[in-house]
């Protein structure tokens, strides 16, 4: 069984769309749909089962073997810039991924996770993990991405499990996303009302 975590989300949906387009759907989707209209973007997909983010991680922890799972693919976070509680984001985006992280690693099942291009903050050291010490997120969202790649960086996990970096993500599905719809959704409905795209 393949594990999305954020199967609800933008990307998460896509991803499941992508699968079932391949024949896949041993699935479970994990998520939390309170307050949100994600649940539209499970419409018309397959997958096996659903579960809350929180009664995952308690499966997680617990060691359950209910089912199999064959690869967590981990794009369950808060993913808003403007979040101003960091513990929050902390525990979240942190905590709750290492907590996944261990447990793949530990029994062997692929750990593909997300991080972000925000850990990179002004860019003026580049875009590369090369310089992945020296970088200095610009908000409690990048800075708690950037402690989950330092996490596996300095427990030497970095060959076990695989981390993507998302820049600007856009497309299907980002509806949901009150406040931090990507520019190109801003720009698109800015025309369609308008005719015009406003910047500032």
């Amino acid at each position: 069984m393949i594990v999305i975590t954020g199967g609800a989300g933008l990307i998460g949906s896509c991803l499941l769309k992508t699968l079932n387009n391949q024949g896949v759907s041993d699935i479970l989707v994990v998520d939390n749909l309170s307050d949100s209209l994600k649940w539209h973007n499970l419409l018309g997909k397959s997958f096996k089962k659903y579960m809350h983010k929180d009664e995952f991680i308690t499966y997680i922890k617990n060691g359950s073997t209910e089912f199999e799972i064959d690869c967590i693919i981990h794009l369950g976070a808060c993913s808003k810039t403007t979040e101003p509680d960091c513990n929050y984001l902390m525990s979240n985006n942190y905590t709750y991924s290492i907590e996944l992280a261990e447990h793949c690693i530990k029994r062997g099942i692929r750990f593909i996770y997300a991080s972000s291009a925000a850990t990179y903050g002004n860019g003026d050291k580049g875009y590369s993990d090369e310089h992945i010490l020296e970088l200095k997120p610009l908000n409690p969202y990048g800075f708690s991405k950037q402690v989950f790649d330092m996490w596996a960086l300095n427990n030497g996990v970095l060959d076990k499990i695989t981390g993507l970096k998302f820049f600007n993500v856009y497309g299907p599905n980002e509806y949901h996303k009150t406040g931090m719809h990507s520019m190109v959704f801003k720009a698109y409905n800015q025309v369609k009302e308008t005719g015009k795209v406003k910047l500032f």
